[in-house]
């Protein structure tokens, strides 16, 4: 049913777009856009090997991007001088000491993130340790998410398959929600 729909709407000769898309969704959100994905790839409505690697570039990028605003803000004088300060340096120390940990924790727990990302510049972790960790870390949790929708998928019946997608959406609303909710309420 969802792949009549999807090829109702786009014409057989731009399949593509949707490959874009799934490529710049996680710039926009990227736990919805790698749910998203997921539900896509396991309805049928795309091929699962190109939608799970094009998520998973996608998702890199959006990512690696994020170290280099810390790094960027140790340009500024006053920045600089604050990152001179004994709390911080041992901060500093952590991160570069313990950067698997803190980076597999920035993956799975929401809001975590960016911070996260902009501390690993901030503090001037190497960047290509970072662009290994943030690859090694995405793999493995869009591995996780793929894998729970074919499984979800391989369960339910072919007739009510149609419901992946919306479970998705769902999720992703959830997902964009909760974020919104957290920043207005600031908890």
């Amino acid at each position: 049913m969802l792949s009549e729909i999807y090829n109702s709407i786009l014409p057989d000769s731009a399949p593509w777009v949707i490959y874009v898309i799934i490529l710049i969704g996680p710039f926009i959100q990227e736990d919805a856009a790698v749910i998203i994905a997921a539900s896509l790839s396991a309805t049928g409505t795309t091929q699962a090997v190109p939608t799970f690697i094009i998520i998973l570039i996608g998702l890199f990028f959006s990512d690696i991007w994020k170290y280099w605003i810390g790094w960027a803000a140790l340009k500024n004088g006053k920045v600089q001088s604050f990152a001179n300060q004994e709390k911080i340096l041992n901060l500093q120390e952590n991160i570069q000491s313990n950067p698997l940990t803190l980076l597999v924790i920035a993956r799975f727990i929401p809001l975590t993130r960016v911070p996260a990302l902009i501390a690993c510049g901030f503090f001037k972790m190497s960047y290509f340790k970072f662009c290994l960790i943030i690859a090694t870390t995405a793999l493995v949790y869009v591995s996780v998410i793929f894998a729970a929708f074919h499984i979800a998928g391989t369960l339910i019946e072919d007739s009510i398959k149609w419901i992946l997608p919306l479970i998705g959406v769902a999720l992703a609303a959830l997902t964009i929600l909760y974020h919104f909710w957290r920043r207005r309420t600031g908890t």
